[in-house]
């Protein structure tokens, strides 16, 4: 947070915000008029020239308050908020005709309760997170006068109806939790020259006196650390992929790969084709089977399997992909690179699990094909709806038995008819 000074400028003060941990002070000395002209400077209506801190600052001087921007208003509150032992939080605003917002209220983070809805509800997985909403009054609203140009405090609730959190206690809020960057480069300077994270933690709290002068805890060091090497894991796995595959390649003259990346530089979508498949789909590509198994992986990138069957009613492979996402967009780039990949060879038909996305892309790029569904998904699809067992053997029959159309037609009219099920 900041540190709070005010200097006697034309008979006004003008708070400043630095990265010191003095948050709530507040001095008039002249020292402080070089740093007026930080961005988020706050003006303050001029009061006694003594010393004092931001929490004895009175009711009434704060609705006496005027502020150039509604950002300072809310930084302001915020700063008044860690100084007194609780977390502001913004509430409701209010916009004119032309969308412009001219009023924001800020809150106590206990205001309001807890709507019944999810303290009664029964099949919950998880147990309920404690209360902490006891419908707290405390707020802090201020509104644009548009004659002064200046944001004024229109309304102001000082108390309270829950114990404040005493000062050596309120840099545990998450809301007070912060990492900066400083503080992340001495880290990864730290890790990289191998010091054990606990022994990280320790220096830090050594070189800022405590939590207090810190800003975070030990888990979200642990948790940055975390993240930290993920990332170089997932962009390390990304390499090793594509190093596969250009090593296989190699080896293999035909083979095709394709991928795209983020615009940070980190994969978004991989497909790869080996020689063998693509050889493969130009004898028996005339039916495609194309599924998505729902993020099997650590990265949770779905994985889409391009398959089909041989001679021997053997299943086989086509081609593979991983993806970011599965929207229209991705599916159409998938299955343009696998159209490149097989030399623009068109399926006869193609089966789905009946994705929406995955139904518009193949009509896109396979707008001559046949798009079915999977056997399988229509029999799940019956068995969680249906309940009928005696119609469910029969469909079953129907869709897995050798018919010829005319005798699949007669079979599933004496179904249709023996369950009664005529109308549906």
């Amino acid at each position: 947070m900041a540190h709070i000074e005010d200097a006697i400028l034309d008979n006004e003060k003008e708070v400043i915000f630095d990265n010191d941990d003095s948050d709530c002070e507040m001095s008039t000395d002249d020292e402080n008029q070089q740093g007026s002209e930080n961005e988020d400077n706050i003006q303050l209506p001029a009061t006694d020239h003594h010393f004092r801190r931001i929490y004895d600052i009175s009711s009434s001087e704060i609705q006496d308050l005027e502020f150039d921007t509604r950002h300072e208003a809310c930084k302001f509150f915020q700063t008044y908020a860690r100084c007194k032992g609780f977390v502001a939080r913004k509430h409701n605003l209010a916009r004119d005709g032309n969308k412009n917002i001219t009023m924001q209220q800020l809150v106590c983070n206990r205001a309001g309760l807890r709507q019944k809805k999810y303290l009664e509800k029964v099949d919950r997985k998880k147990p309920h997170a404690p209360i902490t909403r006891t419908n707290c009054k405390a707020k802090f609203r201020v509104r644009l006068d548009r004659k002064k140009s200046k944001w004024i405090v229109s309304s102001f609730v000082e108390q309270h109806n829950h114990f404040l959190t005493p000062s050596t206690y309120v840099h545990l809020f998450p809301a007070y939790r912060a990492m900066n960057d400083a503080d992340k480069a001495q880290i990864d300077i730290l890790h990289m020259q191998g010091v054990r994270t606990c022994h990280i933690m320790g220096y830090m709290l050594a070189q800022k006196g405590g939590y207090s002068g810190i800003g975070f805890s030990k888990k979200d060091l642990y948790n940055y650390l975390d993240r930290q090497k993920r990332v170089k894991i997932q962009d390390g796995d990304a390499r090793a992929a594509l190093s596969y595959i250009q090593g296989k390649a190699d080896n293999d003259p035909i083979m095709f790969c394709k991928y795209s990346t983020t615009n940070d530089g980190k994969l978004k979508h991989l497909f790869w084709a080996d020689g063998q498949s693509i050889v493969d789909f130009q004898c028996f590509g005339d039916v495609l089977a194309f599924d998505t198994t729902y993020k099997k992986n650590k990265y949770n990138y779905p994985l889409v399997i391009f398959s089909g069957c041989n001679h021997h009613s053997q299943t086989i492979i086509f081609g593979c992909a991983l993806v970011s996402d599965e929207t229209f967009e991705t599916y159409k780039w998938v299955l343009e690179a696998f159209m490149e990949a097989m030399h623009k060879k068109h399926p006869i038909s193609v089966v789905t699990d009946g994705d929406v996305a995955m139904r518009e892309a193949i009509k896109v790029v396979f707008p001559d094909s046949t798009h079915r569904l999977c056997a399988w998904h229509l029999n799940k699809n019956a068995c969680e709806n249906v309940k009928n067992t005696p119609f469910l053997e029969d469909f079953k029959k129907a869709m897995y038995s050798n018919f010829t159309p005319e005798e699949f037609e007669d079979f599933w009219h004496k179904i249709i008819v023996e369950n009664g099920v005529e109308g549906n």
